[in-house]
């Protein structure tokens, strides 16, 4: 097959770079070494150059100049590529976000949306009376397209859709056998403070003293040294930026358990990644977040409650039989999602709707 994947985000960007972009690179990776052609279409940021892996190319469309502009050039630049290249293709995946559809639909009848995570009427308390467009394009757009893969049935039912539900993976070469306990409390992920919740997880350790890591980049990079600062939390919570490859490894293997205190989220990669080397974690009580807790292999605290959050990191801190039975049955979980098999199924989906249509 010849596939044109278009999605804004990349694993290099550094506004962004998060788990829509580790899935779209490790799912396409794979196919792209069965012998497919694919492409896939990206937002400009600093210094991206179009690059190929093989049979895995990738361009980048829209400028570098801001992340707002770059967002909003890139649907404008991917329309205009599609209406002179769709046909060149077998098949368009399109990754979809209210803020740069590209109607991919409107240039080639073999079409799928992919999708991550409603937003719903947040998307209105956070930016307003300008917000409107954006909320309507979400309740809206994916309504138009037949071919529909979401990563959770959870994310799915936000939608109100029927779809195909293949969620996030994992290297099967990070599944633990012998598991460990750390010696810190880690963070990893976007360095998006009201998303990630990264300002209840500071608020949390006003009172305790444990040691926290925070690993990552993002927009609020500069927002969240200042206040950690503010919060008088420099003796006890380190930030060590964006970790990828080994180094990225090593910090969740050397944790004693991850925290994860998101508002929102589709399927974290992460929360898969430390479940596969054997790490609990506390998170929200979003309902995406709620596998965790159902599977055996971590905890919740309630959402907007700090309180709640400090007192599930004490408890877990001081368990380390908890500690050590939670992250076995992370480890069995994350066996049956492996990348490998994915996109064994995501393969099968695609050739499906090639044949069908």
């Amino acid at each position: 097959m010849k596939i044109l994947h278009l999605i804004y985000d990349h694993i290099n960007n550094p506004w962004v770079g998060g788990g829509g972009a580790v899935r779209c690179h490790e799912l396409n990776r794979r196919l792209a070494e069965k012998g497919h052609n694919i492409t896939i279409i990206s937002g400009r940021y600093p210094n991206a150059k179009d690059y190929a892996e093989g049979n895995l190319k990738f361009k980048f469309l829209g400028t570098d100049k801001s992340y707002k502009l770059s967002v909003f050039s890139y649907a404008f630049e991917s329309i205009k590529y599609l209406k002179n290249h769709a046909k060149d293709y077998d098949i368009i995946v399109e990754d979809f976000a209210p803020w740069n559809p590209v109607f991919s639909f409107l240039f080639h009848k073999e079409t799928v949306l992919q999708l991550h995570q409603r937003e719903g009427l947040q998307i209105l308390k956070r930016y307003g009376f300008f917000g409107l467009p954006f909320y309507l394009i979400e309740k809206i757009y994916p309504r138009i397209y037949k071919n529909i893969i979401c990563v959770s049935e959870i994310s799915l039912n936000k939608f109100k859709l029927k779809g195909k539900i293949i969620p996030n993976g994992v290297d099967e070469k990070i599944i633990e056998k012998d598991i460990n306990i750390g010696n810190y409390i880690g963070f990893i992920g976007r360095i998006d403070i009201f998303t990630k919740g990264l300002d209840l997880l500071l608020e949390a350790f006003k009172d305790i003293k444990f040691p926290l890591k925070i690993a990552g980049k993002g927009k609020d990079e500069i927002k969240l040294k200042n206040l950690i600062t503010e919060k008088g939390l420099n003796n006890n919570v380190e930030i060590l930026g964006f970790l990828t490859g080994q180094e990225k490894v090593n910090f969740i293997r050397n944790a004693k358990f991850i925290v994860m205190p998101s508002r929102y989220e589709a399927q974290s990669i992460v929360t898969l990644e430390a479940a596969a080397m054997g790490k609990p974690l506390i998170v929200s009580d979003i309902p995406e977040l709620s596998y965790v807790v159902e599977n055996g292999f971590g905890l919740s605290f309630k959402r907007e409650d700090p309180e709640d959050l400090k007192d599930k990191i004490i408890t877990l801190w001081k368990n380390e039989e908890m500690i050590l039975q939670m992250g076995k049955n992370a480890v069995e979980y994350a066996k049956n999602l492996t990348w490998d098999k994915l996109s064994t199924e995501y393969e099968k989906f695609l050739i499906e709707t090639l044949n069908n249509d």
